[in-house]
C-alpha cells in the first residue's frame, strides 16, 4: 500500500470566453492523463478524480495512478509499479477502469490483473493472465493487454489482449474465479450496460498514412473497420461471444456508449459535422450539428455529452441529449495534433456536472476539470447560450 500524499498542484482560473470555472489538477512538469473517456473517472459523489501521472519526463517512464479531490486538493499517489511503460496500454498507460461505485480501480500491470483501493491505495493481485497471453516470436516477453471492460452487474471483467500476432478477449468471473478466453469475432467495443451482453465492432483497423494535395501527410485508418463483404457495423453478442443481433452501422470518427443506455453516440467523420445517436432497431439520427465534433464522452445518466472540436478548435461543447441543444463549455487550449497528449478527450462525471479533460497548453500534458453549474446547464437546455455567449454566475 502506497497512498503517498503530495502538495496540491491546482491552478484555478475562469475561462475568459465562457465564464466557467476550470481547475488544473496536475502541474508537475511530467505528463498526466485521465482514464479513457468512454467511462467515468470521477467517483459517483463527485468528490474524487482518478488519473495517471508519468513517473519521470522520459519516453519509457512508467505511469502511476493518483487520486485528487475535485477541487484540486488532497493529491495522493496510489501506486508505484513497474520500471517502464506498459507495452499494450493506451500510449504506455496500463489498462484501467474505475468501478461505478468509485471504490476500486481494476488495472493490469504486465499480465497481472489487480484491484486498487481508491481510498487506501492497497493493491490486490487478482489473476495472472500469463497463460492466456503466450509468447510471440516478435515479442519474447509475451502478449500484452489492451483494455478492460466491466459487465453490467460489475462482477465480470472482459480484457482484450494481443498475443502471437492475434487479438482476443479474456472473460474473468470475479465470483466464480474463472478465467475464460472467448472469441467475439471482432473488436470488443464495450459491455452492454443494460444486461449480460457485449458490443462488438466487426472488422479490423489498419493504420496508415495519406498524402494530401498540399503535400502534408496525415495518419488514417486505411481499413475503416472493413468487415469483408459486409459493411462495417456494431453487433450485440452474449458474454460467450456469440453474435445475437445487429446494433448499428459504423459511421463514427470516435464513439462511446451513451452512459448506462444501449445507445451509441459519436462524432461524424469529416466532412460530417454532427453527433450521431444510434440504437437498436432504429435509423441513426443526428443529435447536434454545427462545429466538427472530434471526441465525445457521455455522462453515465445519458443526459449530457461533452465533445472537443477541431478544424477549427471551437472549444469543448456541452450537449443536452434530450433537446439536442449545446453550448461552448470552455477552451482547453490544447495542440490537438496527432499525438494523444494534445487531445482533450472530455470525460463527464456520472451526473454530468464535472468535465475532466486533458491539455498540453503549458507545454506538458496536464489534467483539468471544469465545474458545470446547474444554472449553466439550464441555460443550455433553454437554448440561451448560442455561439460564443458568455455565461456569468
Amino acid at each position: 500500500m502506497l497512498r503517498l500524499p503530495f502538495a496540491s498542484e491546482r491552478i484555478q482560473r475562469v475561462d475568459p470566453k465562457t465564464g466557467i470555472k476550470v481547475i488544473q489538477l496536475t502541474s508537475y512538469p511530467a505528463p498526466a492523463a485521465h482514464l479513457l473517456y468512454d467511462w467515468p473517472c470521477v467517483t459517483p459523489d463527485n468528490q474524487r478524480v482518478v488519473l495517471f501521472c508519468q513517473r519521470a519526463a522520459a519516453r519509457n517512464a512508467p505511469w502511476d495512478i493518483f487520486r485528487v479531490d475535485a477541487d484540486g486538493l488532497n493529491l495522493f499517489q496510489l501506486t508505484q509499479r513497474g520500471e517502464g511503460m506498459e507495452t499494450g496500454g493506451y500510449y504506455g498507460r496500463p489498462a484501467a477502469r474505475l468501478t461505478l461505485d468509485g471504490k476500486q480501480i481494476y488495472c493490469v500491470w504486465g499480465r497481472t490483473l489487480c484491484a486498487v483501493d481508491v481510498d487506501s491505495g492497497a493493491v490486490e493481485d487478482l489473476y495472472s493472465l500469463d497463460r492466456h497471453c503466450p509468447q510471440a516470436a516478435h515479442r519474447p516477453e509475451g502478449g500484452f493487454v489492451g483494455s478492460i471492460h466491466i459487465s453490467a452487474n460489475g462482477r465480470r471483467l472482459f480484457v482484450t489482449y494481443n498475443a502471437a500476432g492475434a487479438t482476443g478477449v479474456i472473460r474473468l468471473d470475479l465470483d466464480a474465479r474463472e478465467v475464460t478466453p472467448i472469441d467475439v469475432g471482432g473488436h470488443l467495443f464495450a459491455c452492454d450496460p443494460t444486461g449480460p451482453r457485449l458490443i462488438v465492432s466487426k472488422g479490423t483497423v489498419e493504420w496508415g498514412a495519406e498524402t494530401r494535395e498540399d503535400g502534408t501527410r496525415v495518419i488514417i485508418n486505411a481499413g475503416e473497420l472493413r468487415g469483408g463483404d459486409a459493411p462495417p457495423a456494431k453487433w450485440i453478442a452474449d458474454e460467450d461471444g456469440n453474435e445475437i443481433e445487429y446494433l448499428c452501422p459504423e459511421m463514427y470518427a470516435h464513439a462511446t456508449l451513451l452512459g448506462r443506455h444501449l445507445v451509441v453516440q459519436g462524432c461524424g467523420k469529416p466532412p460530417c459535422k454532427c453527433i450521431w445517436l444510434a440504437e437498436k432497431g432504429a435509423e441513426p439520427r443526428k443529435l447536434a450539428q454545427g462545429p466538427y465534433f472530434w471526441h465525445s464522452g457521455a455522462s453515465w445518466s445519458g443526459e449530457w455529452i461533452a465533445a472537443d472540436t477541431n478544424w477549427p478548435d471551437d472549444g469543448l461543447q456541452l450537449i443536452h441529449v434530450p433537446s439536442g441543444r449545446f453550448a461552448t463549455l470552455c477552451h482547453a487550449g490544447a495542440s490537438q495534433d496527432h499525438y494523444e497528449f494534445g487531445h482533450p478527450h472530455p470525460c463527464l462525471s456520472q451526473d454530468g456536472s464535472l468535465c475532466v479533460f486533458r491539455s498540453d497548453r503549458t507545454g506538458t500534458a496536464q489534467i483539468y476539470i471544469a465545474h458545470i453549474p446547474r444554472e449553466f446547464q439550464q441555460r443550455v437546455i433553454a437554448g440561451e447560450l448560442a455561439g460564443g455567449d458568455k455565461w456569468m454566475p
